[in-house]
């Protein structure tokens, strides 16, 4: 068959979708036309050997002027006494493809970095890409047909999207997981960077699909979401940690109006746990006061002072342990003598105001304290003589028998 014009022109929309069509022929006649589209590049394949050629009007002959003359290696036969050139001719459509979608197959498996539950991500979107020939000389096209299209006949827009989508997935998995991980982005508040993240892709595909012969145009993440099981987690997550908020601003503020810190209310938890435990011996009950001073980092003050607390309270427990804790403690009101609870900050039968401050820092003390909780300053007087703790206002030592004032 002779063919007198080689050339590929689509005229409907489903044409408009192929992006390499092959010339139903391989036999051409000297003198024939080849017709290349403004945006095409025709590829002659003759012998492994492909030569492209740039849009416009070429006719085939064997001389040294034709254009051809960069195709080394062609086959001369008879016939009619007309010589002609053996290879096929490939036509590259070059525009730019719209609309192409992506999307995650399977879920993208990470932690949540802000409520720390396992999610599962989904994202989908669309890209626009074309056949790089930017360069204007067809080795971008030729590195897209020996990679990508090979042997097939036709390679439409279905096929590229395709090919496409499967390595930008790959791309999508690991971008996401890294930027939500990184700069601790929720999935709840993931659609708030979405051009962000967008850019950051397109810009990590670039040189990934230069070396297949491919230019990606631009590209947009639509949805990121998760499993609506998923949101429920993440909401009862939510809900716990501001129930938890919650409590822990409502103890604030009850320690604030009573007068006492965290540790302190630790510290008394673990005296009432002891006074309560009659099977316990009094170097358990004053380890926990030393223990507990230590463990919560104020120091030795603070530990000899629950060590002293403690040994109170046990002889006090033993000379009568059917008291309650609160007569237990010693702390009496200074107005009117009546017994007053460990925290206290006002006398429960008078009124009077019991709380004290510091001599050394100013922090404010319970009435009745031997050592400052802030700094650990001893606040009761001793005997000179034998160290004993001497009550305020006492002129002789309740322990030797000194005379103290």
């Amino acid at each position: 068959m002779v063919v007198e014009v080689i050339k590929y022109d689509p005229r409907d929309a489903a044409s408009n979708d192929i992006i390499v069509y092959k010339h139903e022929s391989e036999d051409f006649s000297c003198n024939a036309q080849l017709l290349v589209g403004p945006t095409q590049i025709a590829l002659f394949i003759n012998e492994g050997e492909v030569v492209p050629f740039l849009p416009g009007h070429y006719t085939l002959d064997d001389s040294n002027n034709s254009a051809f003359k960069f195709i080394q290696k062609w086959r001369t036969r008879f016939s009619k006494g007309e010589s002609s050139f053996h290879c096929s001719v490939f036509f590259i459509n070059l525009v730019t493809l719209q609309d192409l979608r992506f999307g995650t197959q399977n879920p993208i498996q990470m932690e949540d970095p802000i409520e720390g539950v396992n999610i599962h991500v989904r994202a989908a979107g669309l890209f626009g890409a074309h056949i790089d020939n930017d360069d204007k000389d067809g080795q971008k096209v030729i590195k897209f047909f020996t990679k990508v299209v090979g042997s097939r006949e036709l390679f439409t827009k279905h096929d590229l999207e395709a090919y496409l989508r499967g390595k930008i997935v790959e791309r999508v998995s690991d971008l996401l997981g890294k930027t939500m991980v990184q700069k601790g982005i929720g999935i709840l508040k993931v659609s708030a960077y979405y051009a962000d993240l967008s850019d950051s892709l397109k810009q990590q595909m670039i040189p990934y699909f230069e070396d297949f012969g491919i230019a990606i145009d631009n590209f947009s993440f639509m949805t990121i979401n998760v499993p609506d099981e998923d949101l429920i987690a993440i909401n009862e997550a939510k809900i716990r940690t501001r129930q938890m908020d919650m409590e822990s601003e409502a103890l604030a503020r009850k320690r604030a109006r009573e007068g006492y810190t965290y540790q302190q209310e630790k510290g008394f938890d673990v005296m009432k746990e002891a006074a309560g435990n009659e099977g316990g011996g009094n170097g358990g009950l004053m380890g926990a006061g030393m223990g507990l001073g230590v463990g919560l980092g104020v120091g030795g003050a603070m530990g000899g002072a629950f060590g002293n607390l403690a040994n109170e309270t046990f002889g006090s427990m033993k000379q009568n342990p059917n008291q309650n804790q609160v007569e237990n403690s010693g702390a009496k009101c200074p107005k009117c003598g009546s017994n007053v609870a460990v925290g206290a900050k006002f006398c429960p039968n008078c009124g009077n105001k019991l709380v004290e401050t510091c001599p050394k820092c100013g922090h404010e003390i319970v009435h009745g304290a031997k050592f400052c909780p802030n700094c650990g300053n001893k606040l009761t007087n001793s005997c000179p003589k034998c160290g004993s703790d001497l009550e305020p206002g006492a002129k002789f030592c309740p322990n030797c028998g000194e005379k103290v004032a």
